[in-house]
């Protein structure tokens, strides 16, 4: 049960970024055709009367897509703000959810879930060894039922969803290309290197590149300790018909994963990314 919260707080999170980049456009006069909410196969849908909202299978991205270059025609400030307003929307709901969760006014629940965004970059750089890392003591769906048994159902769904929308807003803003802070940087910075000499068609190459290779280390990263962990209980262990089938659903999801975010990537000039 806790791992169903987990993907329903995942998805409701990606969403909310989403309509954080739909309705700062819409407020600019720019209709979004689609806003898709996850990957891989569509499983629900419904729509306005200018855009289709689509859920799917995977919960493990989203994409607000505008009419064909209709978002240029904004003012690079404008477009800032559109880029913006995904990880705005994430911080927002996160920390309504944070004073929900500590039972405290508006202003102290922004101010707590400040000190959580400075812990957590804290930790990433202090908490956590090589080792710990590629082997790590219990599985995704352990660490998440180890977590959900020390609260309620409500702590638990608003835990989860301070951090997924923590998540959302500190790795979106992050310089990489396609991703919300590359872009917005870009905004400003690929004027400048396209009057030292670089054109547009190197521009873009250049970042297909650090996109790919940033993607294959993130996909390394994701299937190191997957990889350890399956290594242990296949030597160590008796490989049970539920973990083989654990372990195979585990691998289509990276091959339809990686299958799916090429196609996400070259269609990048029509699509916001989460």
């Amino acid at each position: 049960m806790a791992v169903f919260w987990y993907v329903l707080v995942a998805y409701l999170s990606i969403f909310i970024h989403e309509l954080g980049h739909y309705t700062s456009a819409y407020l600019f006069g720019i209709k979004a055709t689609d806003v898709i909410t996850g990957m891989g196969f569509k499983f629900f849908t419904f729509k306005t009367k200018s855009t289709t909202f689509r859920f799917n299978i995977i919960p493990g991205g989203g994409v607000t897509i505008y009419p064909q270059n209709q978002e240029l025609t904004l003012s690079r400030l404008k477009q800032f703000i559109v880029l913006g307003s995904g990880v705005t929307f994430n911080y927002i709901a996160a920390v309504c959810a944070t004073t929900l969760y500590l039972k405290t006014s508006p202003i102290a629940g922004f101010l707590a879930f400040n000190q959580m965004i400075i812990n957590f970059i804290k930790t990433l750089f202090t908490l956590f060894s090589i080792d710990h890392f590629l082997a790590p003591h219990v599985g995704m769906a352990e660490s998440i039922g180890m977590i959900a048994n020390q609260f309620t159902t409500g702590q638990f769904v608003l835990f989860i969803f301070i951090f997924m929308n923590l998540l959302l807003f500190l790795f979106n803003l992050l310089p990489i290309p396609y991703f919300d802070g590359g872009q917005m940087i870009s905004l400003y910075t690929d004027p400048i290197l396209q009057r030292i000499g670089l054109s547009e068609a190197v521009l873009e190459q250049i970042k297909i590149l650090i996109n790919q290779l940033i993607g294959i280390l993130l996909l390394i990263a994701a299937c190191l300790p997957l990889i350890n962990e399956a290594y242990h209980r296949i030597i160590k262990t008796y490989l049970s018909e539920h973990d083989m089938i654990k372990w195979a659903l585990i691998v289509v999801g990276f091959l339809l994963i990686k299958r799916l975010v090429s196609p996400l990537i070259s269609s990048h000039k029509k699509k916001k990314r989460v």
